[in-house]
């Protein structure tokens, strides 16, 4: 069994630690900052107290052989004065008693915090219950014999009516290149036989990605896949999945060919044919949509979907089969179209068993070549 999930917890929990203990030394460095200052209006408080002390005692009468004088005698305060330090050592109490508090405050925010971290850190050293491990281990198996392999749970710790509870999964973005990391109280599952699509929703957690850490909406996160046949799902998560509608009964299975592709592999190379259409200089952007299978090089049972910038249809075509066609001497490359439909601002055309190449102006046959793992054909 792969460890890298349990190496990604240990990495998670290490970052964790790392932020309580630089969370830590600010709040101590914040701690110092206000004792130091607590330290200060205390004895500020002290010489106030005794300088209204000093302000209060009686003053010695002069002596007979000493001339009057308008001058205060020595210790004397004026009333102003003595008003001013009155309602100075009275503010400087306030102050006092607010840095105490703001104080006591910060270090009961501080006990809570690594009371926090450290019933995280030991709850998720806690195993799995075997009943709920033996579900993800089903949910993985049933997604990946639709071909969805981009979802990945790593732990969840209870299993109820509900849905299960305190769920983490990992989810590589559709280049490869990037994972969200999604934590969730709780995560349902729905199916709508009708459509045949899967719907998993996460509440009350958080969803990471590229570094940014957001909230999950209020109704929750959803995880939809689409075109699933959903009776897998329904007879060996009949605890998890709450499905709801009626199967198409016009929908048949047809027979399988050896030529045929699994779910997966279709939906990898419907997208490696998408990106590389994307890549050449078409007026229309065209993408796959769909495939069946593969043979000498021909993707077969081809629908091909052109959009604008806009995002809006422009044209399509369904062909039986479709290829990348490569003219190494004259440096050209196609999509050859054969056997099929073309349709484009407006018109309908078709297509014979001789073809109809569509020229990618933009693209090398060295490129293609390495872009569609050597899947082309020459001219």
């Amino acid at each position: 069994m792969s460890r890298w999930p349990l190496r990604v917890i240990l990495i998670a929990l290490l970052a964790g630690v790392a932020a309580l203990i630089w969370e830590t030394r600010r709040l101590a460095e914040l701690a110092g900052d206000f004792e130091r200052r607590a330290v200060s209006a205390e004895r500020r408080s002290g010489q106030l107290e005794a300088e209204l002390v000093a302000a209060r005692q009686p003053q010695p009468a002069p002596a007979a052989d000493q001339p009057a004088t308008d001058e205060p005698a020595a210790g004397a305060v004026e009333l102003g004065d003595y008003s001013r330090l009155v309602l100075e050592l009275h503010t400087t109490r306030k102050q006092l008693a607010a840095v105490r508090a703001l104080l006591d405050e910060r270090n009961a925010e501080l006990e809570r915090r690594a009371a926090a971290s450290k019933e995280r850190a030991a709850e998720a050293l806690k195993p799995m219950p075997e009943g709920v491990r033996a579900c993800l281990a089903t949910l993985h198996e049933c997604l990946r014999a639709e071909g969805f392999t981009a979802q990945r749970f790593l732990r969840a710790m209870a299993l109820d009516e509900q849905g299960l509870h305190d769920v983490e999964m990992l989810e590589v973005a559709p280049d490869g290149l990037g994972v969200s990391f999604v934590t969730a109280a709780r995560m349902t599952a729905a199916l709508d036989r009708a459509i045949g699509r899967l719907e998993l929703r996460f509440f009350d957690g958080h969803r990471s990605v590229d570094g940014e850490r957001m909230a999950l909406p209020e109704d929750g996160f959803a995880v939809v896949f689409d075109e699933v046949d959903g009776r897998p799902f329904e007879v060996r998560l009949p605890y998890l999945v709450r499905a709801e509608g009626a199967y198409p009964a016009a929908v048949t299975t047809p027979n399988r060919l050896p030529s045929d592709l699994d779910p997966g592999s279709r939906r990898q190379w419907s997208a490696r044919i998408s990106k590389l259409l994307a890549r050449a200089r078409t007026d229309i952007h065209w993408s796959a949509t769909r495939l069946r299978g593969q043979q000498d090089g021909y993707f077969l049972q081809v629908e091909l979907v052109g959009t604008n910038d806009k995002g809006l249809v422009l044209g399509s075509a369904h062909c039986d089969k479709v290829a990348v066609e490569i003219d190494e001497q004259r440096d050209v490359v196609s999509l050859l179209l054969v056997d099929g439909v073309l349709r484009r601002d407006g018109v309908e055309s078709t297509i014979t068993d001789r073809g109809f190449r569509m020229l990618l102006p933009g693209l090398t046959p060295k490129d293609v070549t390495d872009a569609m793992l050597g899947m082309v054909v020459k001219r």
